[in-house]
C-alpha cells in the first residue's frame, strides 16, 4: 500500500506499518466490501493531500492526523460513504476541499474535527433540498475567521442552517449567541455589512420572524413588508420528492404538519430553506388549529392585517393552515406546499 503513496502519508504508514495492517485486516474481516484497491486509492487521492498539508505546517502532528483519518476511512469507505464510488459525493468533496483548508483545526483534535465534518455532510446530503456544497464553501471561509476548532464547529451549525437545514434554526440561533459577535456575524453572512445592527438585535429579530434576513436588520427601522409566496416545500415522489399524492396541511402548536394520504410529516421552513421529517401514518387527536393571523379565499387572495395580495396559483386551495408568521397552502393539482409570508420589499 505504501508503494502507491508518497509524501507525509507514506512516511506515517511506514512508521506504523504493523498497526495499520492489523486495523485493515480486522476491518476487512467484518466488511468484505472494503476492497484493498479501492481503499488504497482513497488513501492516495484523498487522505495523502491532507497529510501533506498537515506535514508542511505541523510536522509533529502528522501521525495523529493520519491515525484518525485512517480509522474513519476504514468505516466510511467500507460503507460506501467515501471512495470513488461514493453515494455521497459532497462528503468526498468535504474531505478533499475543506479538511485540506483547515489543518490548523484538524491537528487540535483530528477525530472530532474530521468526524464532525463527515457527519454534517452526511446529514446535508441525505436531507432533501439541503445544499452541502454551500456548507463546504461557507466553512472554508469560516476557517479564516474562527480562532479555534470549537468555534469553527459551532459556526458549522449556523452554516448548515443557512445551507437549507431549516430544522436547525433554534440551535443555530443559540450557537450564534455563544460565538464571538464577529464570528457570529460572519456565520450569518453579514460580516461585510457596515450598517448592520448589533448581533443581539439581529438574532432577536430573526427569532421572531423566520423570514427576516440578517443583513437587513437595522435597529428596527426595516423596509416595507409585502405578502409573497416565499417557498414551495415537497414534490411528487415519482420526480424525486416525498409525496405520492397531493398533500394537505395542518398546524398544531405553531408547527406545520403535512399528510400525503400515507404518512404525516413535520414541515419546517424559513428564508434559508425547508425540510420535511416523517412522523408516521397517524397523529392521534389532531385538530387543525385556526390562527387568525392569515386568511385566504377561493380566489387565492391572502390577507394579513392590513396587507392583501392575490396569488392565482393558490386559488381553490385544498387546505390551509397558519401560525403567526407563515401561511401554508395546498392545491388539488400540486404535490407541493406553498408558503406565504410578509417579507421585505426590495423593489
Amino acid at each position: 500500500m505504501e508503494k502507491l503513496i508518497e509524501g507525509a502519508l507514506a512516511e506515517a504508514l511506514k512508521r506504523n506499518r504493523d498497526r495499520f495492517n492489523t486495523k485493515y485486516a480486522l476491518a476487512r474481516r467484518s466488511v468484505p466490501a472494503l476492497l484493498p484497491e479501492a481503499f488504497a486509492e482513497h488513501l492516495r487521492s484523498t487522505v495523502s493531500p491532507i497529510a501533506d498539508v498537515v506535514g508542511s505546517h505541523f510536522v509533529d502532528c502528522v501521525d495523529a492526523v493520519v491515525d484518525a483519518l485512517y480509522d474513519l476511512s476504514l468505516e466510511l469507505v467500507g460503507k460506501g460513504f467515501l471512495g470513488e464510488q461514493t453515494r455521497y459525493p459532497a462528503l468526498l468533496d468535504g474531505w478533499r476541499k475543506l479538511l485540506v483548508a483547515v489543518p490548523h483545526f484538524l491537528v487540535s483534535d483530528p477525530a472530532l474535527v474530521c468526524g464532525s465534518v463527515s457527519n454534517a455532510l452526511y446529514n446535508l446530503s441525505t436531507t432533501a433540498g439541503a445544499r452541502p456544497g454551500e456548507w463546504i464553501k461557507g466553512m472554508i471561509q469560516m476557517g479564516w475567521i474562527c480562532s479555534d476548532a470549537a468555534s469553527f464547529l459551532e459556526a458549522g451549525k449556523v452554516i448548515a442552517w443557512r445551507s437549507g437545514m431549516a430544522h436547525y434554526r433554534e440551535g443555530a440561533l443559540e450557537a450564534c449567541r455563544k460565538l464571538d459577535p464577529d464570528v457570529a456575524r460572519a456565520a450569518l453572512g453579514v460580516m461585510d455589512v457596515k450598517s448592520a445592527a448589533p448581533i443581539d438585535v439581529i438574532l432577536d429579530r430573526m427569532a421572531r420572524d423566520p423570514w427576516q434576513h440578517p443583513a437587513t436588520v437595522d435597529h428596527g427601522m426595516g423596509r416595507k413588508k409585502v405578502l409573497k409566496i416565499v417557498s414551495r416545500a415537497g414534490a411528487f415522489r415519482g420526480f424525486g420528492g416525498l409525496f405520492p399524492a397531493p398533500p394537505r396541511v395542518a398546524v398544531r402548536g405553531g408547527e406545520f404538519l403535512v399528510f400525503d394520504n400515507e404518512t404525516w410529516w413535520t414541515l419546517t421552513a424559513d428564508l434559508f430553506g425547508s425540510t420535511l421529517h416523517r412522523v408516521g401514518p397517524k397523529i392521534p387527536g389532531l385538530k387543525n388549529e385556526i390562527n387568525p393571523a392569515f386568511k385566504i379565499d377561493s380566489s387565492g387572495r391572502v390577507l394579513k392585517e392590513s396587507e392583501g395580495a392575490r396569488f392565482p396559483a393558490l386559488s381553490k386551495s385544498s387546505s390551509s393552515a397558519s401560525n403567526e408568521t407563515t401561511l401554508a397552502v395546498t392545491v388539488p393539482l400540486s404535490h407541493s406546499v406553498y408558503l406565504v409570508a410578509m417579507v421585505e420589499d426590495f423593489q
